[in-house]
C-alpha cells in the first residue's frame, strides 16, 4: 500500500553500538569517601531486600525486617552497628573491626550516605560499602566498577555541558589511563583512590551527566599506551599557550611523550585554550601588600622595605623558575612557585593561577600578568575543547598532547599482562593536578 501511494518506507536507523555498553564494566575500584574530614558516626539509607551486612570474617550480621537505615559509630577503635539512633541501641550492639554493606551477586545499588557532624549527604552507586576504622578515624570506602567511577569523575573534572563530546571522550580516555596506572595508589591503606584532587575528584551522584556517561561508553576500555605499556596520563585546566616538560614540574621524571607542546595550529595563531577564563589573568596589588606576603613567607624581615620584585629566570617552557626580590637591605631569590604561593596565601585564595607569568613594578603598584591554570603537563582541557571545536576527533587530540603514544582498547590488556599493569601503578607520583 505504501509503495502504491508513492510513499517510501523510511529506513530504520541502526542503534549506535555504544548504547549497548554498560557502566557496570571494567575492574572494580575502591574509593575512600571524604577522606579529608574527621567523623566518628554515619548512617546509610537504601537498605532493602538483597542488601546484606558482613563482618571482616565474612559472617552475616542479622538485619531486622523492615530496616531501611543502618547506623554506624566509632567506639574503642571499632565499628558499632545499630538499627536505630537511640543510645541504648549502640550500647547493646556488637563492635566490629570492619563492616561490609553489600549487594547479593555484586549488583550495583544506590546508597545515601549521611555524616551528621559534617552536614554531609550524598548518593553513591556501589556494590560494596566498606566501613572501618583507619588510624583512629572512621573510613567509608566505596567499591564500584571502573566505568561507573569515570562517569562520575568527568563532570567534576570537566564541565560536560560546556565542553564538546570529543573533548569529553579525550578526558575519559586520559582519566581511565590515569586510574589504571594508579590502581593501587593507596593500597597500603586498603583502598585505591581518595575522592579529592590528590587523585581524581569523585562526588558520587552529585553531578550526573548523560553526556559524560556517553563519553565513557563511547571509549569503553580505551587507554593511552607507550611501548605497549600504560602511559603516564596527566591533565590540567589551561596551559596558556604551551604545555611543559614533565621534569620541569616533577624532577627526575623524563618521559618522552610528556614534552612541551605548542597549543596552536601554527605559530602566530591563538592557542586552542584561548577561550578559557584563565587563558590570561592579571593581578594588581600594592607593593606594601606584596611586602607583607613576603614577610609572612619568611623571605624578608619585617623591618625591610620592598623595592621591587622581578622574574630572574624562566625554564624551557616559559614558566618562572626564580624571582629576584630587592629590598632596602638586601637582594634575595625565591622560586616562582614560592612567590606565587606567598601571594595566594596572603589573600586566602588563588590570585595567581600558574607559574607562567611576568612581574612588573610601577611606583607603589605591583602587577603580575600570567597565563593558564594548573601544572601544564599532559592534556590541556580547554585546549582539547578548542581542538574539538576546530573539528579534531578525540584520538587526534590525545596524540597532539601525548606525542608518540598509541590508543589501545581492553584496558591495555591486549598489550599489558595484568601483572604489568599492577607493577606500573605502585610508584606513581604523589600529585597529578
Amino acid at each position: 500500500m505504501l509503495s502504491g501511494s508513492g510513499c517510501r518506507r523510511q529506513p530504520i536507523e541502526a542503534v549506535p553500538a555504544w548504547t549497548k555498553h554498560s557502566l557496570e564494566s571494567g575492574p572494580n575500584v575502591r574509593v575512600r569517601l571524604i577522606r579529608k574530614k574527621y567523623f566518628d558516626n554515619a548512617y546509610i539509607d537504601g537498605i532493602s531486600d538483597g542488601v546484606i551486612l558482613q563482618n571482616a570474617k565474612g559472617e552475616a550480621i542479622p538485619i531486622p525486617k523492615g530496616t531501611h537505615r543502618v547506623y554506624f559509630k566509632m567506639k574503642k577503635n571499632r565499628v558499632v552497628v545499630a538499627f536505630n539512633r537511640h543510645k541504648a541501641a549502640f550500647e547493646k550492639a556488637e563492635r566490629y573491626q570492619q563492616v561490609w554493606v553489600r549487594i547479593r551477586n555484586n549488583k550495583i545499588k544506590i546508597f545515601k550516605v549521611h555524616i551528621p557532624s559534617q552536614r554531609f549527604i550524598c548518593d553513591y552507586e556501589a556494590n560494596i560499602l566498606d566501613i572501618s576504622i583507619k588510624y583512629g578515624r572512621m573510613a567509608i570506602i566505596n567499591h564500584l566498577p571502573m566505568e561507573m567511577y569515570l562517569a562520575r569523575v568527568i563532570p567534576e573534572e570537566m564541565d560536560p555541558e560546556n565542553f564538546t563530546l570529543e573533548a569529553l571522550k579525550a578526558q575519559a580516555v586520559v582519566a581511565r589511563t590515569w586510574a589504571l596506572k594508579n590502581l593501587k595508589r593507596h593500597n597500603r591503606y586498603g583502598y585505591d583512590y581518595c575522592d579529592g584532587p590528590h587523585c581524581q575528584v569523585y562526588k558520587g551522584r552529585k553531578q550526573v551527566s548523560r553526556r559524560a556517561e556517553q563519553a565513557v561508553k563511547m571509549t569503553l576500555g580505551e587507554v593511552i599506551t607507550y611501548n605497549h605499556r600504560l602511559a603516564e596520563a596527566f591533565y590540567h585546566s589551561t596551559c596558556g599557550g604551551n604545555t611543559v616538560y614533565v621534569d620541569e614540574v616533577w624532577a627526575n621524571r623524563r618521559i618522552p611523550y610528556l614534552m612541551r607542546v605548542e597549543d596552536r595550529w601554527k605559530p602566530g595563531n591563538r592557542p586552542y585554550c584561548s577561550q578559557s577564563p584563565y587563558a590570561q589573568w592579571r593581578v594588581r596589588l600594592s607593593l606594601r601588600r606584596v611586602e607583607r606576603a613576603l614577610v609572612k613567607a619568611k623571605i624578608i624581615a619585617k623591618q625591610e622595605k620592598l623595592i621591587t620584585a622581578s622574574v630572574d629566570f624562566i625554564n624551557r617552557s616559559g614558566r618562572v623558575l626564580k624571582v629576584r626580590i630587592k629590598t632596602d637591605e638586601q637582594e634575595v631569590f625565591m622560586t616562582g612557585y614560592q612567590f606565587r604561593r606567598a601571594i595566594n596565601r596572603e589573600f586566602g585564595r588563588r590570585k595567581m593561577f600558574s607559574d607562567f607569568y611576568r612581574l612588573e613594578t610601577d611606583g607603589n603598584q605591583f602587577r603580575a600578568v600570567g597565563n593558564g591554570l594548573g601544572h601544564g603537563v599532559g592534556l590541556c582541557q580547554w585546549g582539547a575543547r578548542g581542538m574539538a571545536q576546530h573539528g579534531f576527533g578525540y584520538a587526534e587530540i590525545l596524540l597532539h598532547y601525548f606525542n608518540g603514544t598509541q590508543l589501545g582498547g581492553n584496558y591495555g590488556l591486549a598489550s599489558d599482562t595484568p601483572s604489568d599493569v599492577e607493577s606500573t601503578t605502585q610508584n606513581s607520583h604523589a600529585e597529578i593536578k
